[in-house]
């Protein structure tokens, strides 16, 4: 667009709306506040969070894991979910109980524990190389 079309443009409107009384109102047009400010505690006060507790054993069907460390996991309610996640792992359970969060975030660290082990490090990048770092020595068999 060109700054003469600009400058036109403006004149234009600039003209029109000198003819416009000064007390004219469009019935069409209300006024419009602006939103108020959104508090985070309001928000997020009906979420339950429980103390963070480690996860030395993983039990799943017919494998049997242990931590080397431990796995810190972080367990919440939302309305009528509870979720279990550890961040740094990047994995999120849930389930109707706290229960079945916590065996479906463990299904999870099995799950990616096995996807990692089988990818070749060439294959990944950015934070999948991380993970698999992670992933590596995570877990072992019993």
């Amino acid at each position: 667009m060109s700054p003469s079309l600009v400058e036109s443009t403006y004149d234009m409107i600039k003209e029109r709306t000198a003819y416009v009384p000064e007390n004219y109102i469009d019935s069409k047009v209300k006024e419009v506040e602006t939103a108020s400010a959104i508090d985070p505690q309001q928000v997020f006060n009906h979420i339950k969070k429980y103390q963070p507790s480690p996860i030395w054993r993983i039990f799943v069907e017919a494998k049997r894991f242990y931590t080397p460390k431990p796995i810190t996991v972080r367990i919440y309610r939302d309305e009528d979910l509870f979720f279990a996640e550890n961040e740094n792992l990047s994995v999120c359970g849930t389930g109707n109980t706290s229960e079945n969060a916590l065996q479906d975030l463990c299904l999870h660290i099995i799950h990616f524990f096995e996807y990692y082990k089988k990818l070749n490090n060439s294959k990944l990048i950015g934070d999948a190389l991380r993970l698999k770092e992670l992933y590596q020595d995570l877990l072992v068999e019993e």
